[in-house]
């Protein structure tokens, strides 16, 4: 029976960790770029928090929750993420993702964030729907360098508004262009 873990990201065990960045490699190479030659270079004071199903030692599923501050409409938001969500394909189709993702989303609710951004194609829309995920039809995300930043393009931008917190930013986000950094989550 598969087991449910939380680690803070540099307390991942590297063994787990190993997995994650084989799935990774494969499922979104450019990441190489950004992460570099090392398995697991994670700063110790990350905030972010790893979210797993484990069948024994083998990975099954995973989801991580970070947090950075973004500037908008001259206001700082501290802006949770929801990023690098998958199942090997083995396990696909029986409520895993789900399981992390549900976890994932309960951290985020109890931090200080003010809402939280995740990124999809067009076939999980409906599964981030369904977790308590909005599409942000129309939203444009800059990212880059903040002088000539690119628009994420070829995704769907899904959002959770944090209760009691989140409502300013929802209206924000239908209107005006947001720049979250030198990279997406």
């Amino acid at each position: 029976m598969p087991s449910l873990h939380e680690f803070a990201k540099p307390h991942v065990p590297r063994d787990v960790a190993a997995q994650i960045r084989s799935y990774q490699r494969i499922q979104w190479p450019h990441l190489d770029e950004l992460i570099g030659p090392k398995l697991w270079d994670v700063p110790p004071d990350s905030t972010a928090r790893t979210f797993i199903l484990l069948d024994g030692e083998k990975l099954i599923s995973h989801a991580e929750a970070n947090f950075r501050p973004v500037e908008h409409a001259n206001r700082t938001f501290n802006v949770g993420g929801l990023s690098a969500v998958f199942t090997y394909p083995a396990y696909r189709g029986k409520g895993f993702a789900q399981q992390v993702v549900r976890a994932a989303t309960a951290f985020l609710d109890a931090s200080d964030a003010d809402f939280a951004m995740g990124f999809c194609g067009e076939r999980l829309r409906g599964f981030y729907t369904n977790l308590g995920w909005e599409w942000l039809d129309g939203a444009r995300i800059l990212y880059g360098d903040r002088a000539n930043p690119t628009q994420h393009e070829g995704t769907i931008v899904m959002a959770h508004f944090i209760p009691a917190r989140g409502d300013d930013a929802r209206t924000l986000l239908g209107s005006e262009p947001l720049y979250v950094g030198e990279r997406t989550w």
